[in-house]
């Protein structure tokens, strides 16, 4: 079975920080399979947390859900999230991707497709535009990313069940995305994923500045 990266989305109570909720996020690290647990507030909205989790297996994540220790780490979350948190797995390549742990902010492209599209091409148009927009004459990128289909294929956008391709790309700030982002080299490649990929039901992005816990 295939290492998976879980994402979890969460919005923070106006009285919590990610200081105050990361120590319980740190438990998780003593779960068996387990192999890193990362947190971030989004550069868009601080009340934004996210918590990137690397385990050996998705059963190793599901065999936690099990046990009673999940319910309290639950327990001890309630507090600080307006509401449930939001979850996917991602089989991330690189696994582990280590853009998260060496980019000084790593850019969260959510791109959403139908459930049936298909896997293997779209995936290869995928690290196609990840080595495109990571490649040397980029300004701005640290020259790595990561990509992969969320293991779900009910990612609800919009209202409607998805399956989330996750790809991952490193910068060394926000403004050097925002600047590449207006080249010729990115505008181009931007396109070509779009008019190739089918089944696209649309996108999301943010910045985050992945911390070990």
């Amino acid at each position: 079975m295939a290492p998976v990266t879980e994402f979890v989305f969460s919005t923070l109570k106006p009285t919590s920080s990610p200081e105050s909720i990361n120590p319980i996020f740190a438990t998780l690290k003593s779960q068996p399979g387990n192999q890193a647990v990362r947190s971030s507030p989004t550069t868009e909205d601080p009340s934004q947390i996210r918590l990137l989790i690397d385990w050996d297996a998705i059963s190793s994540h599901f065999a936690f859900r099990a046990t009673d220790g999940y319910k309290a780490y639950l327990s001890s979350l309630a507090p600080h999230a307006t509401a449930p948190s939001k979850i996917l797995h991602a089989e991330l390549t690189p696994f582990p991707p280590v853009v998260l742990d060496k980019s000084p902010v790593t850019e969260v492209l959510l791109v959403y497709f139908s459930p049936d599209a298909d896997e293997v091409a779209t995936l290869a148009l995928a690290k196609v535009l990840a080595e495109k927009l990571t490649a040397a004459d980029i300004a701005g990128t640290t020259g790595l990313s990561a990509v992969g289909w969320s293991v779900e294929k009910d990612v609800v956008f919009k209202g409607e069940k998805t399956r989330a391709l996750v790809v991952l790309l490193g910068w060394e700030s926000v403004q050097a995305h925002e600047t590449a982002r207006d080249t010729d080299a990115f505008k181009v490649a931007i396109t070509e994923f779009h008019d190739a990929a089918k089944g696209l039901k649309g996108f999301e992005i943010e910045h985050i500045s992945a911390k070990a816990l």
